[in-house]
């Protein structure tokens, strides 16, 4: 009897997938494999929700075009403030290198090709704000000559700070500058609040790096971590390193450090990523750049 009904049972469906699909039992076999196939596509390979930066100002690119190692096109500037866009930034204060002696960029280079940026950003209506540009200032030899122009707020100073007093800085990847410590020590006491760009990536701190930030951070130093060092982009040490300063708070600011439109695609699958989503809430609550 029961063999009997399931064997009806079957007969309906059949006729009823005849009615849909056409008389072929084929088509039928065809349309559910494709079907069962298009479930578990969809299931293990659908991009997962993109969460936005936790920050709305971005204080740390390089998109000025053509001025150091970063964007080197207007075409390419225009599509990474896009990307910057669709990841939730409202406003970005740009920052090329001020290195010497392969970027010394100063005010009177910078300022008409920021001018063009923000109005063809405008004109191709990115909705983001360019409020303004700084520099990414090496503690080299010549940063000592412009300290040497004269103090916060005097007018022949020639230091274009980040926005109000502060200062993005960074120090050499290769090695520790000797003059370091003292070179932000007259900075702070010239008025200065001081940003020190990617700590996480100087890997000679990596083996003391506790005493390296609690040093600097009772000098008043504040930390901007690279947003792909959470990602592994800069290597696993820059990673375990971004990690442990966001656990033991020594996350001030964070910056995307775009240079190319590949740093967008990578941010962009980190932004997807549950590692991401597991530090989202933490790394907002931490972060200052919306709050100068």
């Amino acid at each position: 009897m029961c063999n009997s009904h399931g064997l009806r049972l079957q007969v309906v469906r059949w006729e009823m997938s005849v009615g849909r699909f056409g008389c072929c039992p084929q088509n039928v076999l065809h349309s559910t494999f494709a079907q069962k196939n298009r479930i578990m596509f969809d299931f293990f390979f659908k991009k997962r929700e993109l969460l936005p930066l936790p920050y709305k100002r971005e204080l740390h690119c390089h998109i000025i075009p053509g001025v150091d190692d970063g964007s080197q096109q207007m075409d390419e500037s225009l599509l990474l403030l896009s990307e910057l866009s669709r990841f939730g930034v409202e406003r970005v204060i740009f920052t090329p290198h001020h290195t010497a002696p392969r970027f010394m960029n100063t005010p009177e280079i910078i300022q008409p090709l920021f001018d063009e940026v923000k109005q063809k950003a405008a004109e191709q209506k990115i909705p983001i704000e360019c409020e303004g540009f700084s520099f990414e200032y090496r503690l080299d030899e010549s940063f000592i000559e412009l300290m040497q122009t004269g103090k916060y707020g005097e007018p022949a100073c020639q230091i274009r700070p980040l926005y109000g007093q502060y200062l993005l800085i960074e120090n050499s990847f290769s090695h520790a500058i000797p003059a370091f410590d003292e070179l932000a020590e007259r900075l702070l006491s010239d008025g200065y609040y001081l940003v020190l760009a990617h700590p996480e990536r100087y890997l000679y701190y990596a083996g003391h790096r506790g005493r390296f930030y609690h040093h600097l951070q009772e000098r008043q130093v504040e930390f901007q971590v690279n947003m792909l060092s959470f990602a592994g982009y800069y290597g696993e040490v820059s990673k375990k390193m971004a990690y442990w300063m966001l656990d033991n708070g020594y996350v001030n600011f964070l910056g995307s450090d775009s240079h190319y439109p590949q740093h967008m695609k990578l941010l962009d699958k980190f932004l997807r990523s549950k590692d991401y989503a597991a530090i989202y809430d933490q790394l907002c609550d931490c972060i200052g750049n919306d709050h100068f």
